[in-house]
């Protein structure tokens, strides 16, 4: 009798096992299978005790000519005020507010505008109230043409990223872009340089590059903190079809590290891209500028 007990549980312990990797097999295949859809984001404490979702540190490439997100930007802006709104509608009719949205880098939403040039480029982060469906921010560019704008969430429900984008018309100049390796940059008396850089980029390879920010005296320069880190950077490709956000290697594991800004960069397709690192002096954002041809 107890040898038929012990049988019975053996084969009732087999049956709860089969049925978890069977739960665990189905939960993997309904994940989406590309790398940007599915959370690459960690869960941290803000320096303002905040818990909020860091990327990681890989360059993520978000190509949306063929990542699909199931949510819509829709913009207005005054070109006169400069003011601007903005609202973000999901595929069911649903208007994401900006309590259901999780801290990312210290922000609910990050807006990345950048012109047909690849050379106005600003990140800027809209205001928001808490009821409201209408995020509000102040947008001035330096050159007439048309911005693309992506739009940067990650609701709380899903803790997986969100991207939605759209255009916006400033006049109806005509903008060229004009491309040449370029590994250094002086903005604001900044001198940005890119270090690492192989004379050959391959796509689909991962590469690691070293930012380097000194002042007018040759020093390295005092950066302030910009959304908890002393840098940050983007790379849009030429057809500004999609944009990587990129992060230092460093300091998504230790806030406190401040001083390595190192990156990752890896696309997934050949041409030419324009990275774009942004400091902070005096409460002020600087830009500084890189152009990268990445062959196949």
């Amino acid at each position: 009798m107890e040898q038929s007990i012990k049988l019975s549980n053996k084969k009732i312990g087999v049956f709860v096992i089969t049925l978890i990797f069977i739960g665990v097999y189905f939960v993997i295949k309904a994940l989406p299978d590309s790398e940007c859809g599915f959370l690459h984001y960690e869960k941290v404490v803000n320096e303002n005790g905040e818990i909020e979702y860091c990327a990681t540190n890989s360059a993520g490439f978000i190509d949306l000519s063929k990542l699909q997100y199931p949510v819509q930007l829709i913009m207005d802006w005054d070109s006169d005020s400069k003011q601007g709104q903005l609202s973000l509608k999901l595929d069911g009719g649903h208007f994401l507010l900006p309590h259901e949205l999780a801290y990312t880098h210290t922000k609910k939403i990050h807006l990345l505008l950048v012109d047909e040039s690849l050379e106005d480029y600003h990140h800027l982060h809209p205001d928001i109230t808490e009821l409201d469906q209408t995020y509000t921010f102040n947008f001035n560019p330096k050159t007439k043409g048309v911005y693309k704008a992506y739009a940067e969430v990650v609701p709380k429900r899903t803790r997986r990223q969100l991207i939605a984008s759209s255009e916006l018309k400033v006049g109806d100049d005509l903008r060229v872009q004009n491309f040449s390796r370029k590994t250094q940059d002086i903005q604001n008396a900044l001198h940005f340089e890119l270090l690492g850089v192989p004379e050959v980029l391959e796509v689909n390879k991962d590469y690691r590059f070293k930012l380097t920010v000194l002042d007018p005296s040759g020093m390295p320069a005092q950066l302030e903190r910009i959304m908890d880190a002393k840098a940050h950077m983007v790379a849009f490709d030429s057809g500004r079809l999609g944009f990587a956000h990129m992060h230092p290697v460093e300091e998504v594991v230790d806030l406190d590290s401040l001083e390595n800004l190192d990156f990752y960069f890896n696309v997934p397709k050949a041409g030419w891209y324009r990275l774009f690192a942004q400091v902070q002096i005096n409460g002020a954002s600087v830009y500084g500028s890189f152009d990268l041809l990445v062959k196949g």
